[in-house]
């Protein structure tokens, strides 16, 4: 038995120390050839609602099961941290201890990434034009861990190692907490109950009633604020229009379950969403060929940098921003899906730069943006703005399915090309799209000489 697979039957041994029941109609398997790391296969068929595997609620990694979360001068430290901090803090401390109870789950999860966070500049300029490389995020994640973690590392030499507990370890723990976390949504639930339990009478729970729909936005943020490592629930791969299990949580246990019929043999797959190519690359090192949520986006600062006329002055151009920002009608960015449609709220945002300034004052005093249109002169706009994306790429889609085709390919070469593609494909089925429209819509009218 290899030393890969004597992990995965240590793994599962210690699952049932602990309380967890696997099914026998599921086992861990070695999919490395695919590269899948590992993934759970049906060794027998499996019916819809049979469950795979139970996990009693001990055996999560969180920041409030963690040993680090019982050291008091650490644990008031933990409390302040928000987002992902303290399980990042938490998986840094018991990753690194030879006697932590989630030793067996450590031994199993990668040491090594295909995301780009993890890439050499010679790989990263292989994404060169793609959404991906302003998401990465790398600089903003080092800012977090010297300004944020590293000071309570260093105030507490007993627990950690600033050698050992470092920048790099920080990486891979929040790259772990990315590809493989869940939100554990019946520990929020409790907590929330506990909080109005304790801190709530009659009279302020009648006042928080009526302010329901304000706290909205941000009970949705506390929601997603708890964040844990679910061992073996990660085991299961994504790929996209596959999702045959989905895991529940139940007051005592989290329960994955076959969501329909499973062939002995088929992998189990669970979902990590609809995701395009570019952000399943970003968060776990791997594309799906072909990909129907494949997307492609244009920034904001192109659409307004071509869509306002030549001269126009910078207190023009605020202006027009500030409007389509309080009508919520302008974003960092525009997407266009892969059925190539160019999004009304680019057509309108469009007609507003375009607008000259007696135009858009009289807008002003309407205070109401104007209906999408696809006249001759907006489409010709929208043609320059998706010809001036597709510039961004280095190489046209013909020279990049052609290198796709070469064996020698890394897999992070390989991958950055199906991102690529994939994003140049809607970008000239929308301008195809456009060039259509244009020829068949409004006439222009005629200039005067």
């Amino acid at each position: 038995m290899s030393e890969f697979d004597k992990a995965s039957d240590t793994f599962v041994t210690w699952l049932k120390y602990n309380g967890a029941t696997v099914a026998d109609s599921v086992a861990i398997k070695d999919l490395r050839s695919q590269n899948a790391g590992r993934g759970m296969v049906a060794v027998k068929d499996i019916k819809e609602g049979d469950l795979l595997f139970s996990l009693p609620r001990k055996i999560l990694l969180s920041e409030e099961t963690s040993e680090l979360a019982n050291i008091p001068d650490v644990k008031e430290k933990l409390q302040q941290l928000d987002g992902w901090s303290p399980l990042i803090l938490c998986m840094m401390y018991e990753s690194q201890r030879e006697q932590s109870f989630w030793k067996p789950y450590f031994d199993i999860l990668p040491k090594e990434f295909s995301t780009p966070m993890f890439w050499d500049q010679k790989d990263l300029k292989e994404l060169a034009g793609t959404s991906v490389i302003d998401k990465i995020g790398k600089e903003d994640a080092e800012t977090l861990y010297n300004e944020t973690l590293l000071p309570i590392i260093k105030s507490h030499p007993g627990v950690f190692d600033e050698k050992v507990h470092n920048v790099d370890l920080f990486h891979v723990c929040g790259s772990l907490i990315m590809a493989y976390s869940f939100h554990d949504e019946l520990a929020v639930r409790k907590r929330q109950e506990n909080d109005e339990k304790d801190n709530l009478d009659e009279a302020e729970a009648e006042a928080e009633a009526e302010d329901e729909d304000e706290d909205s936005d941000e009970e949705e943020e506390e929601e997603q604020g708890i964040i844990a490592m679910v061992p073996m629930a990660d085991m299961l791969n994504h790929r996209t229009g596959f999702n045959n299990a989905r895991l529940f949580h139940e007051p005592e246990a989290l329960q994955m379950r076959a969501i329909k019929d499973i062939k002995a043999q088929d992998q189990i797959y669970n979902t990590y969403g609809d995701l395009c190519n570019g952000d399943l690359l970003r968060k776990y090192g791997f594309v799906d060929e072909p990909n129907e949520h494949d997307i492609v986006e244009i920034s904001g600062d192109l659409v307004l940098n071509e869509g306002c006329p030549k001269g126009s002055s910078e207190k023009e151009k605020e202006a027009k921003v500030t409007f389509l920002l309080e009508e919520e009608a302008l974003d960092d960015c525009f997407v266009i899906e892969s059925n190539g449609d160019v999004p009304p709220e680019l057509l309108v945002c469009v007609q507003v730069f375009m607008m000259s300034s007696q135009e858009f004052s009289t807008m002003l005093g309407k205070r109401k943006l104007p209906k999408p249109k696809r006249s001759a002169v907006i489409m010709d706009k929208i043609i320059a703005i998706l010809t001036k994306r597709l510039e961004q790429y280095s190489g046209s889609v013909e020279e990049d399915e052609k290198r796709l085709r070469d064996s020698s390919l890394s897999l992070n070469q390989h991958n950055s090309l199906i991102v690529k593609i994939g994003e140049q494909l809607i970008l000239q089925k929308a301008l195809n799209q456009a060039q259509a429209a244009d020829e068949h819509g409004p006439k222009r009218k005629k200039l005067r000489k």
